[in-house]
């Protein structure tokens, strides 16, 4: 067991110091030497020049001596359990070309908590118990860390760390400051960050857009005045409700910055809001923490490209680090004024770690273990349609529990035993959020259903089509996505992804079901779920790698099915003209036999009328309709036929894949065999 020991000898940072020798007097009579003490506490530190540089310092903002003396002797770091007390801890010497701190940065966002598993935490614990009991190492069983809060400086104070960023905001890029042409740089990057910005009346008409159909389920930002904020705080958050607000195709039209004088694209207008955000981070522009977790949370939600779940992950990952590093998890302290705020951000995060996992294949990072009971709690105080959204992560939280390694797959733990979502929205009070909300909502909710109803043979390694209940939510959400709800539901990465869950279950039934029929009806659904997919692939760049392979089935089966129509339609025909040559010649016998010389050309005419219509009944299946596409027979259907060059393995890979939440995301050049299936 180690034990910490506070050195308090010299301050942070000093050597122990040496004993003095003997005088020569007191060597002479063995004896110990008080001489050398009482010399050395005459003469003052004159080679001390840290002594020297902090007097000059003290004495050229005019600090009185009492008040220089007072401070000198309060070296050893202490505890602070709310944010209103300051913590001195490491703060006596700064590297003095760290970035200067925001003025404006939030309270609360020098609220820290230190783990119990950190030394720092045994020094800060017997430091407080000295100054507040006399006590050293006091009993501490129930607890689990330390809060340290630490006001910033007032800039005009004259302080010598009146420049140094605080601990409790420092951002976690590299100082960049030992780089001089970076530095150089760096105030007309800054320039470049806060122009890059729409106007004020496009920027008004995202802002109402974001705060309409986002901020409800998901409310990082509610409440938050971003006039209050920094220069970069305010304009990297106004970035980032851009980014997000601009997914809806009524937005469109708006999609304009200074700069420019034509309307942009919303995929060059969302990479220009993008890059900024991520030059602002990177250059270490912001290092307000809470603000910090808000931009990495939305960043979280950028899926521009495919084969970006790397990036929307790392930017999940940073905004768990920053809330772990506020301690969100554990409760800020009941009289910290951002106590409310800091469990709603909280809940944000732990939806945005369950959402990345399902969407991304990814680990959970934040568990409920590690939760504390308030925080738990917090959940009946957030408002109704947050609520909804949070009862319904719990629901997919639950389902994932089902997929990891090492669960066990009872036949009843994927029976859907759940609430529905009509008693979702009793529950959580959700009522009277609006249609849109809840269709965005339900859309969400029913994705989580098919996860949750898993065919049983799946574990055994069966390919098996999709359950019933797979097939009427996959029926439901192109529905919703398709008919009245369509201008009005919230484009969010949840959109995609369950429209590319309909297609997985439309394309399972199609490859795997034995009976023609419910082939057939399976295509029916995946040629229309391919078809909203492709519609939201020009918003969603993310969606279009499964957009394009969906086609190109889409493609395939019309090619193969019109060939064995056309091989069809030449064989009867062969077979009508060798019928209808036989009849003729027995017509024609059995006129000359009876004598009637005018009943032959009749009987031609009227053959020659009978076959027409049959024929034209059978030319219409050549034309290309999901619905009059007959020919789903067979043990495999029409995939028998399919082009030895499609490469129908990784079809059935990506596909399959979809419907597996443990699977990272797939791309377009996803090889097959890969033994995840």
């Amino acid at each position: 067991m180690f034990r910490f020991v506070t050195d308090e000898v010299g301050g942070i940072g000093s050597k122990r110091k040496k004993s003095a020798r003997s005088c020569g007097q007191c060597k002479k009579r063995h004896r110990r030497c008080d001489h050398a003490g009482t010399e050395a506490s005459a003469v003052p530190e004159l080679g001390s020049p840290h002594r020297e540089t902090s007097s000059r310092q003290h004495e050229q903002h005019g600090e009185p001596a009492e008040q220089r003396e007072a401070g000198s002797q309060s070296v050893s770091p202490g505890i602070h359990i709310s944010v209103d007390e300051v913590d001195s801890h490491g703060q006596s010497e700064v590297p003095s070309a760290a970035p200067p701190r925001q003025q404006n940065a939030t309270r609360d966002a020098y609220l820290r908590f230190v783990g119990d598993l950190s030394p720092e935490a045994s020094f800060l614990a017997n430091s407080h118990a000295e100054r507040h009991n006399g006590k050293r190492n006091a009993s501490r069983h129930d607890y689990v860390g330390v809060w340290l809060g630490q006001k910033p400086e007032d800039p005009q104070g004259g302080s010598t760390n009146s420049q140094a960023r605080p601990a409790a905001t420092s951002s976690s890029n590299p100082d960049s400051s030992s780089l001089p042409s970076l530095q150089a740089l760096r105030p007309s990057l800054r320039q470049e960050c806060i122009a890059t910005l729409p106007p004020a009346y496009e920027f008004g008409l995202l802002s109402d857009l974001f705060f309409a159909k986002i901020d409800p389920i998901f409310p990082i930002l509610r409440g938050d005045v971003l006039g209050d904020l920094g220069v970069m705080e305010s304009v990297a958050l106004k970035q980032c409700i851009c980014l997000v607000a601009a997914w809806d195709p009524s937005m469109k039209k708006h999609l304009r910055l200074p700069h420019t004088e034509r309307v942009l694209s919303p995929p060059d207008f969302r990479t220009h809001m993008a890059s900024a955000v991520n030059q602002s981070l990177n250059l270490g522009f912001i290092n307000d923490k809470m603000i910090l977790l808000q931009i990495c949370a939305l960043m979280a939600m950028y899926v521009e490209k495919p084969g970006c779940s790397e990036l929307s992950t790392y930017f999940c990952s940073q905004a768990v680090q920053h809330a772990q590093t506020l301690g969100l998890h554990v409760g800020w302290p009941q009289e910290s004024a951002g106590g409310e705020e800091s469990r709603r951000i909280f809940w944000c995060v732990w939806v945005l770690d369950r959402l990345n996992a399902a969407t991304n294949g990814r680990p959970i990072l934040m568990h409920k273990q590690d939760m504390d009971k308030r925080v738990v709690e917090s959940f009946e105080s957030q408002a109704p349609s947050f609520k909804l959204m949070i009862g319904v992560t719990q629901f997919l939280d639950d389902t994932i529990s089902l997929y990891r390694p090492h669960a066990t797959f009872p036949d009843q733990a994927f029976s859907n035993d759940s609430q529905t979502f009509e008693d979702l929205v009793e529950a959580t009070g959700a009522l009277d959020i609006g249609n849109a909300l809840l269709a965005s909502l339900e859309m969400f909710y029913l994705s989580v259903v098919i996860l949750r109803s898993r065919p049983t043979g799946r574990s055994e390694g069966i390919r098996t089509p999709s359950s019933e209940l797979q097939w009427f939510c996959a029926t439901s959400i192109v529905s919703i996505a398709s008919e009245e709800f369509k201008s009005t539901i919230t484009y969010w990465p949840i959109l995609p992804y369950s429209i590319s869950m309909a297609v997985s279950v439309a394309y399972k039934t199609l490859r795997y079901s034995r009976l023609p029929y419910n082939r057939k009806r399976a295509y029916v659904l995946f040629h229309s779920s391919c078809e909203v997919l492709d519609e939201l692939s020009r918003t969603f760049l993310s969606a279009r790698a499964v957009a394009r392979l969906a086609a190109d089935t889409v493609q395939e089966v019309e090619r193969v099915t019109s060939e064995r129509n056309r091989s069809d339609n030449t064989r009867d025909t062969t077979r009508d003209n060798s019928n209808g040559i036989a009849g003729m010649i027995n017509g024609t016998e059995g006129t000359l036999s009876e004598g009637g010389p005018s009943s032959g050309p009749q009987l031609d005419v009227d053959s020659t009328e009978n076959r027409h219509p049959s024929t034209t009944a059978r030319d219409r299946p050549l034309i290309l309709d999901p619905i009059s596409l007959q020919d789903f027979g067979g043990e495999a259907g029409i995939f028998n036929n399919f082009d030895p060059s499609f490469d129908l393995g990784r079809i059935d890979a990506v596909f399959s894949a979809n419907l597996n939440p443990t699977v990272p995301g797939l791309t377009e050049d996803w090889p097959a065999g890969n033994g995840f299936l």
